[in-house]
């Protein structure tokens, strides 16, 4: 029998971000990076796509097996999106 976290095709259930100053945030319940520069990072969390915009952002530490992700940089948003639909099902609707 699967459990939830298999079923759900994703490894959390909950998420949260706890930001200091704008020039650090550690986030738990991140399953994936999408993505990183140094003006944008993309994540991919137990709510969502989640979008982190700056300048001089990195990825300090992330671990995926618990979900933790630490971040640095000049922090200036932060911005939940949908989820990518997929490019086949975009084309034939």
């Amino acid at each position: 029998m699967k459990d939830e976290k298999t079923m759900n095709n994703t490894k959390f259930t909950s998420h949260s971000v706890n930001m200091t100053d704008r020039k650090k945030a550690v986030m738990t319940g991140v399953s994936k990076v999408d993505g990183a520069t140094e003006t944008q990072i993309d994540l991919t969390t137990a709510l969502g796509r989640l979008i982190v915009t700056g300048t001089a952002l990195k990825i300090a530490k992330f671990d995926d097996a618990d979900g933790n992700l630490t971040l640095q940089g000049n922090i200036d948003g932060i911005k939940y999106a949908a989820a990518r639909v997929p490019l086949l099902k975009r084309i034939f609707k």
